[in-house]
């Protein structure tokens, strides 16, 4: 059988989720007119249809624009002259599935790689003005953080299935020396967690606990590998590059699902974000959407995996705590910055 075959609006709609988003200060209105033209231009959508589309790929933009405003650079590119006949973004013939590479007609140039710029991290955090910021957020965070202990946030965060299984690390060259299971881990505090010199970490895909050979691997066994994964649900983002407190500011202000927010025990804070991806592809899709703004306000592009170790929140580092700022186990994707009084 040839290629299934797929719908315009669906291949416009792959087409902009590889066009960088928009950032403030960054040429924003420029790559907003450019998605817009693409759409109603290049794919030749009607306005609707275009629109939900690029309503798709403003969820990541830093700020996010308005229906209106989207609206106005959709009529603004359709109503403006282009070097390209209308529609030359369709090729000819039919346009196979992902799994075929994509006509040369219809590929167009590869976004730039996107790049830490400090000015962007400096004018987006700048938006927050609260001078202790860190115990702004953990006031208002959804969960007290204060009375938390590690085994409450793995309860806050998974307990809810009955269960599921999390790996929790003091040595990283180990397959993890604990494995927490929702609804049987013992009440006490932090009974029976791993602690060590360097601090704590788990693993926030939750896994079956079992064994598997690793493709990548040779073939070695292993239980932290995607194969034990069981759930592709958060997004590890940590940043060594910007300076904690520009960070906080900026992570404040991005429209994700945040579940959680912790600091390293040192400099550098992680932040949990809900994905619920249906497939480790799907994980990578969902990912693509949102890298740039986030490299570009200085989050580590090598920590952007689908299976990563995060530092989990509570536990010691030495003499210093990984402290927990903020828990919400049920994030519904706008900025924590909406909802928070203490915001200007």
């Amino acid at each position: 059988m040839g290629a299934a075959i797929i719908s315009t609006f669906e291949r416009a709609r792959r087409y902009v989720a590889k066009c960088p988003p928009s950032v403030s200060g960054q040429a924003g209105h420029n790559a907003a007119f450019h998605v817009a033209a693409v759409l109603v231009h290049g794919f030749a959508l009607p306005e609707n249809d275009a629109l939900s589309a690029m309503l798709e790929w403003n969820q990541v933009c830093l700020p996010p624009w308005s229906k209106a405003e989207l609206i106005h650079k959709l009529r603004s590119a359709a109503g403006a002259q282009h070097s390209l006949p209308r529609g030359h973004l369709l090729g000819a013939g039919p346009y196979p599935t992902s799994a075929s590479p994509l006509p040369s007609t219809a590929r167009g140039a590869m976004p730039r790689k996107p790049e830490f710029c400090p000015m962007v991290l400096r004018r987006v955090a700048a938006k927050v003005t609260v001078p202790d910021f860190s115990a702004a957020l953990r006031a208002a965070s959804p969960v007290p953080v204060d009375p938390q202990d590690s085994a409450g946030v793995l309860r806050c965060l998974y307990g809810h299935l009955p269960g599921e299984k999390v790996l929790v690390f003091s040595n990283l060259k180990t397959q993890g020396e604990f494995l927490w299971e929702a609804n049987r881990a013992p009440l006490a505090r932090n009974s029976h967690l791993p602690a060590g010199p360097d601090g704590v970490w788990f693993l926030p895909q939750p896994v079956d606990g079992q064994f598997h050979p690793n493709p990548r691997g040779s073939g070695k066994m292993s239980r932290r590998s995607a194969e034990s994964v069981t759930s592709w649900r958060y997004l590890v983002l940590e940043s060594d590059q910007a300076p904690s407190d520009l960070w906080l500011r900026c992570l404040v202000q991005i429209p994700l699902p945040i579940a959680s927010i912790c600091e390293s025990g040192r400099r550098s804070i992680h932040a949990l974000v809900r994905v619920d991806a249906a497939t480790k592809a799907d994980w990578d899709s969902k990912l693509s959407k949102m890298k740039h703004v986030l490299v570009t306000l200085g989050a580590d592009p090598g920590a952007l995996s689908a299976v990563r170790l995060t530092r989990l929140p509570q536990a010691m580092r030495g003499p210093r705590l990984q402290r927990l700022l903020y828990l919400n186990p049920d994030p519904d994707g706008r900025p924590i910055a909406d909802s928070w009084k203490g915001h200007p």
